[in-house]
């Protein structure tokens, strides 16, 4: 089960995710064996006229088993019309926490250093080239030195062609792609990519990906597109064929239909996984009432090391809601839900469910106080496929209500202070037949200033608490961060919780020590 949301082009120049999926599940291209936790954005912001600043950080947590970490910071300066050079450093963390961990699994840091030059001959063509190498590597981590050159040509003026060509210790790396515009409405593309990366599980990869695809203006309101897609070499091979149409009648409404279907083939049983999905995006927004809903459908059919089929059907609700009751106050709400359902029984089936209710103050006369009060029930039953080397489970089946507040107030044009409160009425379980629920309350405090030391620029400094009674345990810490705004109402950052905590009273998995980015808006 998954549930993705994606704030894009925030002044065209941030990009945000947060992606979560249950154990068994599929789609073309991948296969998830754990349960994924996966958050991350990029951001690029001009500094001065010739120098801009570019952030990308990713983390993916898979529950018993691979945690990867990695953040790129990359400044650029442009020296003149044509030539544009820039800089930067990647660390990349790796840590796996599995029962059994391959002796072929790497782990520890690793620091890279790249530099890159690019010219742009301001007429048909654009070249560059890059070296990177790594300046620490901790573990058994390989270094990652590598040098390579590349370059768009506009061959006609409908006819583009890019490419990119690189060696290094991991490997040749290649990319082929041209972009051709069949009319002003029409445009067909097709593309290839050789890359050297790590699987999921740490044993070294070479994959290629090759897409051909279309997509049409069939009219002013409408628009249709189609995608195949290959996949080949240390990962699961297969061919897979998606369709859409999308439709915005007026400013008000808009929709979306989708179409997914593909086979994948194991690269070492041959065992093949056959999956078919359907989706439909609805989205409404007018003066002061906005929601947006989706719906997935997914069957999934699974061949066993046996030769029988299991066959897994997975419904997934997604809704958001914004209503601005006055000037002061408004109020939004979220509903998501998953059901999966296995064709071996109800021991396999599993099912999500998240309902959110809250305010937000803002007074127009007193616009320093930002206030959110919000309410959230949590009911989560895990796929029993996510099991650990000695048949056990691996996650807690929970039900939460949890209820929170949080405001904060600005001092000065340079500090604000703020605070959060949270208590959690909650129950788990570890059995999936015949659970028996026990007690999981918790409250948490935190205390929290920024300070804004620079234009667009603040420091975050917060202080936290945890009090667990039903476990007779408590935890504090501090979490420090950098946060960068974005127009009036949303920033930005990045830091390092130095605690293990989240702030999400959902999150039983304590193991939020580390770095970390966030978007904060005011609503």
């Amino acid at each position: 089960m998954r549930f993705t949301d994606v704030i894009d082009g925030l002044r065209g120049n941030a990009t945000f995710y947060v992606q979560e999926r249950e154990a068994g599940y599929s789609a073309p291209g991948q296969l998830t064996a754990n349960d994924i936790q996966q958050f991350g954005g990029t951001m690029s912001m001009p500094i001065t006229e010739s120098i801009g600043l570019n952030v990308k950080a990713d983390v993916k947590d898979q529950d018993v088993a691979l945690k990867t970490e990695n953040m790129d910071v990359n400044a650029n300066y442009r020296l003149n019309t044509n030539w544009t050079f820039s800089s930067g450093i990647r660390l990349d963390t790796r840590e796996d926490n599995s029962p059994s961990i391959a002796a072929t699994q790497k782990q520890g840091n690793r620091t890279d250093i790249a530099v890159d030059a690019r010219y742009n001959s301001l007429q048909n063509w654009t070249a560059y080239g890059f070296v990177q190498g790594t300046a620490n590597a901790t573990g058994n981590r390989e270094e990652n030195n590598r040098v390579g050159t590349g370059g768009t040509v506009r061959v006609t003026p409908r006819l583009n062609i890019d490419g990119e060509l690189s060696a290094g210790d991991t490997g040749t790396g290649a990319r082929l792609g041209t972009d051709y515009l069949v009319s002003d409405r029409t445009n067909v593309y097709m593309s290839y990519a050789l890359d050297n990366e790590r699987s999921d599980n740490g044993v070294r990869a070479r994959k290629g990906n090759m897409a051909t695809g279309f997509r049409s203006r069939y009219s002013d309101t409408a628009s249709v597109y189609g995608e195949e897609r290959y996949t080949h070499g240390d990962v699961p091979t297969g061919l897979t064929h998606a369709m859409g149409v999308d439709i915005a009648p007026n400013d008000r409404w808009t929709y979306g239909v989708s179409a997914e279907a593909g086979t994948l083939e194991d690269k070492e049983t041959a065992a093949q996984t056959d999956r078919l999905g359907l989706g439909l995006v609805v989205g409404y927004e007018f003066n002061a009432i906005k929601y947006t809903g989706a719906i997935e459908y997914r069957d999934d059919t699974v061949e066993n090391s046996d030769l029988s089929e299991t066959e897994q059907k997975t419904w997934l609700f997604k809704n958001s809601f914004r209503y601005q009751m006055n000037p002061d106050w408004r109020f939004i709400g979220k509903l998501n839900y998953a059901d999966s359902e296995s064709s071996e029984g109800d021991f396999y089936d599993g099912e999500f469910k998240e309902y959110i209710i809250g305010y937000g103050y803002r007074p127009i006369r007193n616009d320093r106080w930002n206030t959110l009060f919000k309410y959230t029930y949590f009911f989560n039953v895990p796929t029993s496929s996510q099991l650990t080397v000695d048949g056990g489970t691996t996650d807690f089946l929970q039900k939460s209500n949890i209820f929170a507040i949080d405001t904060i107030y600005d001092l000065s044009k340079r500090w604000s202070l703020g605070g959060k409160m949270a208590y959690r009425l909650g129950q788990v379980a570890q059995e999936r037949d015949n659970p028996e629920f026990f007690d999981s309350r918790a409250s948490l405090y935190v205390l929290r200033a920024d300070w804004h030391f620079v234009h667009r620029w603040d420091a975050l400094m917060e202080y936290r608490l945890l009090d667990l009674p039903d476990a007779e345990d408590r935890k504090e810490g501090s979490l420090l961060g950098i946060y960068r705004h974005i127009g009036k109402n949303i920033k930005f950052g990045v830091g390092y919780n130095f605690t293990d905590f989240s702030d999400d009273l959902t999150d039983l998995d304590f193991d939020s020590k580390g770095f970390f980015i966030n978007l904060v808006a005011k609503i």
